[in-house]
């Protein structure tokens, strides 16, 4: 079982990466807007979020549930902005998914 809680951190991080460094590569670019690979990677991050949650309670392991339920508002809004981002083809949704992905790195790594 602890195998599988670091396969899902692994996949998690690569969401992660993935949402991230996109954004980042477009930002270089003239047509900031989303697309699919981010609602891909979005729903990657919302199954590896909720396997490792699984995981965890399985292991007996601590998990803060206020922290889960904010990491999983903040990853549906992504997952919501890059869907709206690739239907209307506009910018004001990449920026949403880049400051909502930032905050739920920051809700990730700072609330212990």
């Amino acid at each position: 079982m602890e195998t599988l809680r670091y396969v899902f951190l692994v996949f998690h991080l690569f969401g992660f990466a993935a949402i991230l460094g996109g954004l980042f590569y477009q930002l270089r670019g003239k047509d900031l807007v989303t697309g699919g690979y981010m609602v891909t990677s979005a729903g990657v991050q919302l199954v590896t979020g909720a396997g490792l949650i699984w995981t965890r309670i399985s292991l007996d392991l601590s998990v803060i549930d206020a922290k889960m339920w904010v990491k999983l508002a903040l990853d549906v809004l992504v997952a919501a902005l890059a869907l709206v981002g690739m239907r209307n083809r506009k910018a004001w949704p990449f920026y949403g998914v880049g400051t909502s992905t930032a905050a739920a790195v920051v809700v990730a790594v700072a609330w212990t």
